[in-house]
C-alpha cells in the first residue's frame, strides 16, 4: 500500500463517531441544567460542564478540518452547523477558530505565524497565565486592530462580531429571565475552566520545547495505554499534524500503520513502551541536530556583537546545550518577517565547528531586505527561523597541503571559520588576504588579529583597503607554492581577478574553491490566463503561466486567503467553475478525493491553463 493510501482509508467517509458525541454532549448540557434545577452541587456541576465543553472543542476542532463530513457535499451543511454549535458553548466564534486553527497547522511552533505558540512562556508562571489568556488572545485576533491587516481572518471578521452580538444578546437574555446562575454554572464556568486545560493539553503539551519546524519533530505521539481516551485521542497529536484529514478517533490506529517509519525518523514518540522516549524530554525533538542531520528550528540569539559600523555578529543559543554540528565554509538559511512577509537569505557561519556553537555575520547592504532588517531589529532573546547546514564550500577531510584564502567585505564570514579550523586542527601553513573598503569596514578584526599573533609561525596575514584587482593580488603571492589549496569568498570580480592571479603562478583550477550566492527570483514567461473569483467583491487578476494562482494574487495585490502555500493546510481552497488547471503538487494536499471529484482546487499548487473562473 503506498504511503498516500495509507491514510486515505480513514478518510472520506461521514464521522458518525463525532455526530453522536456532539448529541451526547447536548444530551449531557442539557441533563446538567436538569440537575441545577434540582439542587445538585455547583461544584460538581461546574466540574461535568468543564469535561462536556473539553469534550465538545473535539466537535469543533473536527469541523475545522472538514473531517465530520469526509468531503461529503450533502453533510457539509451538517458539520458547519455542527462546528458553529459546539463552538457556542466553548464561548468562541466557528469561524475564527477555524482560520486560527489553519494558521497554527500552516505554521506549527513559528513564534509570529502560529497563534498557538503564545503558550509557550518562559517559565511555568508565564506557560499558566498564557493558558489562562488563550481565549483572550483568540478574540485579539479575531476581532483586534491587526485582524484588519491578515486577509483570512479579514474574511470572517464581520461573523465574529455577529456571533460576539448573538452571544451577549443571549446571555443578557437569560440573566433577565432570572436564569443568570444557571448560566454561569453550566455553561460559562465550565468553559473558562475547559479552555486553560485544552491549551495546556492540546497547544503547550504537544509542541514544547516549541523550536523545531521539521513535520516529523515538531510535535510528539505518548503511547500511555488509556490516555488516548482521556485526551480525546490527541496523545497522538503526531498523527494529526501529520495528516489532519484523518478523524480523531482513528489517530491510533493511523499511528499504528505509521509507526515503523515514524521510528525510522526518529519522531517524539513517548510513554513506557520498550522502544518509547521518557516523556516531554526536549531532546527528543532534537533527533535531527543529535544525528548531524540538516535540522530547521526556530533559535533565540543569544549574544549580538557589532563588528563595524554597518556589520553584526548574530551568536544563536544552542539547544539543551547540544553542540551545532557542521564544517567550515557552510552556510545555514535564516528567515524572518518583513513587512509582514517571510524573507529568506543564506549567511555563511563564522564560528569555529570545535567550539559547537553557530554564529553568522550580517552586514548592511543598500536594498538588502533581510540584512538591513536583522542590524534593526535584532537583540539578545529575539528568535529566527534557521535551518542548515548548507554548502560544498567546505575544507578537503585531510589538510596536507597549505592554504591561502581570499577574502573581500562580508566575505570573510566562511573563511574567517576556514582559517580558525585550519589552525586549530592541522599544522599547515596559512595565508590570508583581506580586502576592505577602509580601516573601518574590517570585520572580525580582533580575532584575526589575536589569531595572527597566536600563529605568526603558520598565519601570513595581508590586510588590503583597495580594489583586490589582478594588479593588486599579484603582489602579496610571490611565495605562493603550486600546491596551495585556495578558498575564495567575496565580490564576483574579485573572485575573478583571483582565478586569473592564481593560474598565472601555475595553480591549477582543481585546487581553486570559490564562494557565491545567488539568490533566484522567478522570472515571469509573458503568456497569462485570466482569472475571474465570483465572491461579493468579484475579483479578477492576471495568472502568468509560470506562477500559481496565489502567487499571482498577491503579485497583483488582490490576495487570497491563504496559511501554508504548499497545499497542506486547505485555506485558500475554491471552487473550479470554469477551466482547467494544472497541479504543482497533488502529494500530501489537505484535499480528499471527494473534494477533488467536486471541483475544489487549491490555488497554493495550482497553475491555470486556461482562463478560469472560481468560487470562495
Amino acid at each position: 500500500m503506498k504511503d498516500l493510501d495509507i491514510w486515505l482509508k480513514y478518510t472520506g467517509k461521514v464521522a458518525w463517531p463525532t455526530i453522536i458525541l456532539f448529541l451526547s454532549l447536548l444530551s449531557g448540557y442539557i441533563l446538567l441544567c436538569y440537575l441545577f434545577k434540582m439542587g445538585f452541587s455547583k461544584v460538581w456541576i461546574a466540574c461535568s460542564g468543564a469535561a462536556m465543553a473539553y469534550s465538545m472543542f473535539t466537535v469543533a476542532h473536527e469541523a475545522s478540518h472538514g473531517n465530520i463530513s469526509g468531503g461529503i457535499r450533502s453533510f457539509k451543511k451538517i458539520e458547519n452547523a455542527l462546528g458553529w454549535g459546539s463552538s457556542f458553548f466553548l464561548l468562541f466564534p466557528f469561524s475564527a477558530f477555524v482560520v486560527i486553527h489553519l494558521q497554527h497547522h500552516a505554521h506549527t511552533n513559528d513564534p509570529v505565524r502560529d497563534p498557538d505558540n503564545y503558550v509557550n512562556g518562559k517559565n511555568a508562571f508565564l506557560v499558566f497565565f498564557r493558558c489562562l489568556t488563550l481565549i483572550a488572545h483568540y478574540f485579539k485576533l479575531s476581532l483586534g486592530k491587526d485582524s484588519k491587516k491578515n486577509i483570512t481572518m479579514k474574511s470572517v471578521r464581520s461573523q465574529s462580531l455577529f456571533f460576539l452580538v448573538f452571544q451577549l444578546t443571549s446571555i443578557g437574555s437569560i440573566i433577565l429571565i432570572g436564569e443568570g446562575e444557571l448560566l454561569f454554572y453550566v455553561f460559562i464556568l465550565p468553559a473558562l475552566i475547559a479552555a486553560p486545560v485544552l491549551a495546556f493539553s492540546f497547544d503547550w503539551i504537544p509542541h514544547y520545547p516549541h523550536h523545531n519546524l521539521g513535520k516529523y519533530h515538531n510535535t510528539r505521539a505518548i503511547t500511555i495505554p488509556g490516555l488516548e481516551f482521556l485526551s480525546l485521542y490527541q496523545s497522538y497529536h503526531l498523527m494529526h499534524h501529520l495528516y489532519p484529514r484523518v478523524p480523531f478517533y482513528s489517530y491510533k490506529n493511523c499511528f499504528l500503520d505509521y509507526e515503523n517509519e515514524l521510528r525510522k525518523e526518529k519522531s517524539p514518540i513517548e510513554g513506557f513502551g520498550k522502544y518509547d522516549l521518557q516523556l516531554l524530554r526536549k531532546k527528543n525533538t532534537y533527533f535531527d541536530l543529535l544525528d548531524h542531520k540538516k535540522w530547521n528550528y526556530i533559535l533565540e540569539v543569544e549574544n549580538v556583537f557589532h563588528e563595524t559600523h554597518d556589520a553584526i555578529k548574530i551568536v544563536f543559543r544552542n539547544l539543551d546545550t547540544i553542540p551545532f554540528t557542521y564544517q567550515s565554509g557552510q552556510y545555514v538559511v535564516i528567515s524572518d518577517y518583513v513587512n509582514n512577509r517571510l524573507v529568506s537569505r543564506c549567511y555563511s557561519i563564522c564560528e569555529d565547528p570545535l567550539t559547537g556553537k553557530l554564529a553568522v555575520a550580517v552586514k548592511r547592504v543598500a536594498n538588502g531586505k533581510l540584512s538591513n532588517h536583522l542590524l534593526d531589529v535584532i537583540q539578545s532573546g529575539y528568535k529566527l527561523r534557521v535551518s542548515g547546514p548548507y554548502g560544498q564550500f567546505v575544507l578537503p577531510e585531510v589538510l596536507q597541503n597549505p592554504m591561502l584564502l581570499i577574502a573581500g567585505g562580508s566575505g570573510i564570514t566562511p573563511i574567517i571559520s576556514m582559517l580558525k579550523t585550519v589552525l586549530h586542527t592541522s599544522n599547515q601553513r596559512v595565508t590570508l588576504l583581506y580586502g576592505c573598503r577602509s580601516a573601518i569596514d574590517v570585520i572580525f578584526e580582533k580575532e584575526i588579529e589575536e589569531l595572527s599573533k597566536k600563529h605568526e609561525d603558520r598565519l601570513t596575514y595581508f590586510l588590503s583597503y583597495k580594489i583586490l584587482d589582478i594588479k593588486e593580488q599579484s603582489q602579496y603571492f610571490n611565495n605562493i607554492s603550486v600546491n596551495t589549496q585556495c578558498y575564495i569568498c567575496g565580490p564576483k570580480p574579485m573572485m575573478e581577478a583571483s582565478k586569473v592571479v592564481l593560474g598565472s603562478i601555475g595553480i591549477s583550477e582543481d585546487q581553486i574553491y570559490t564562494e557565491k550566492f545567488v539568490y533566484a527570483s522567478k522570472k515571469l514567461t509573458g503568456y497569462t490566463n485570466h482569472v475571474e473569483i465570483l465572491n461579493p467583491n468579484q475579483t479578477s487578476f492576471s495568472v502568468d503561466t509560470s506562477e500559481t494562482i496565489l502567487e499571482a494574487s498577491i503579485r497583483n495585490r488582490k490576495e487570497l486567503s491563504h496559511a501554508c502555500k504548499m497545499g497542506q493546510c486547505g485555506t485558500c481552497k475554491l471552487k473550479l467553475i470554469e477551466g482547467e488547471v494544472t497541479w504543482q503538487n497533488r502529494d500530501e494536499i489537505s484535499l480528499l478525493q471527494h473534494e477533488i471529484d467536486q471541483g475544489f482546487i487549491l490555488p497554493c499548487v495550482c497553475k491555470p491553463c486556461t482562463n478560469l473562473k472560481l468560487r470562495v
